[in-house]
């Protein structure tokens, strides 16, 4: 089966979030640059007075820590909230990264063994 995985191509999916962060105008641009540092996509950014709101969408894996980045990137002022989106394909760069770092995380060597190794 490992082999089999292994010729077809196997990608992974990560899981999204949506966020909604309310930002004052004065602390715009440090808002914009967290999300984008995290590789998110800014969607939309309506404002409303002094207030503007960044929606954007993240992978979940590059949101821990975002509370206090954002947070510490307003000053405090910002007031934001998430909701899930799904899941999407993990950038093809991204996946032998990925991949080492589970495979470390669960005490293997970070490489896998080469598709011939499950040949018959």
């Amino acid at each position: 089966i490992k082999g089999a995985m292994m010729r077809a191509k196997t990608v992974l999916l990560e899981p999204m979030q949506k966020a909604f962060v309310s930002v004052p105008n004065d602390w715009l641009g440090q808002v914009t640059r967290e999300v984008t540092n995290r590789r998110g996509i800014i969607e939309d950014m309506p404002s409303e007075g002094d207030v503007t709101t960044v929606v954007g969408v993240l992978p979940i894996a590059e949101t821990f820590g975002f509370s206090n980045d954002i947070r510490a990137a307003s000053q405090g002022r910002a007031v934001w909230n998430t909701e899930n989106l799904g899941f999407e394909m993990l950038p093809p760069q991204l996946f032998d990264k990925v991949v080492g770092e589970i495979r470390t995380r669960k005490g293997l060597k970070p490489e896998p063994n080469p598709e011939s190794y499950y040949a018959d």
